[in-house]
């Protein structure tokens, strides 16, 4: 699983995990750290939310508007 630390340009989400494998990109929402597993999201499109100067747009507009998702529980590291 890769991991992406997203708090000092994102103003929605924390972190980012991403299985390719089983294309779900795991969310941490900064706002109560809240985590959202989206289903069925590409690898191109975890590369663009890895790249982006404004991962927010990505997150708006291309995850969470086209993929199916569910609220899950985080395990504490």
């Amino acid at each position: 699983m890769q991991n992406i630390n997203l708090r000092h340009c994102s103003e929605m989400v924390a972190e980012a995990d991403y299985d390719a494998a089983a294309q779900t990109l795991l969310l941490t929402y900064q706002s109560g750290n809240t985590t959202i597993a989206y289903q069925g999201v590409p690898d191109a499109i975890f590369q663009e939310l890895c790249q982006a100067d404004y991962p927010d747009l990505c997150i708006r507009f291309k995850i969470q508007a086209s993929h199916p998702f569910k609220r899950v529980e985080r395990e504490e590291n």
